[in-house]
């Protein structure tokens, strides 16, 4: 596997998380972001950063059940407090309560466009069976990313 297609990786505990959080909040989107305790010194392409702490932010959207946006003083607080417990930012996530894990156009135009970072997007669309698809955006367009557990 190339560094690109395994940067989707999660461990199990953060994934059942994931799917927790963003159920919890249904019918709203849910959003976050995701981090890894391993620094980008000790990764590499054989050994990419790990996802293993994932941290809801509260979704200050108007319109909540079709968008998200963060919270900015809680992305404030979670930004600083990851920082001061060595944690690497590694990834954005939200929920797609009634579609597919395809990003949206006010995906496409809210997304940082210079950002390394990955996008994760979990559908509720069927709640029994929620789908996470993650991406990394390059050259204006969401690429898919192949999801590890691990």
């Amino acid at each position: 596997m190339t560094e690109k297609e395994t940067n989707g990786m999660i461990t199990k505990e953060a994934y059942e998380l994931l799917i927790r959080i963003c159920s919890e909040a249904n019918p709203q989107e849910a959003c976050g972001i995701l981090a890894s305790c391993q620094t980008p010194d000790s990764s590499d392409a054989v050994h990419p950063l790990v996802i293993d702490t994932v941290i809801p932010i509260r979704n200050a959207h108007t319109s909540p059940g079709n968008a998200f946006s963060f919270d900015p003083a809680e992305w404030t607080r979670a930004y600083y407090d990851m920082q001061k417990n060595r944690q690497s930012l590694v990834g954005l996530f939200h929920s797609h309560p009634r579609t597919k894990a395809l990003p949206s156009t006010s995906d496409a135009d809210g997304f940082m466009p210079a950002s390394s970072l990955s996008y994760w997007i979990v559908s509720l669309q069927d709640e029994e069976n929620p789908q996470v698809q993650p991406y990394v955006r390059e050259h204006g367009a969401f690429i898919p990313l192949v999801l590890v557990l691990a």
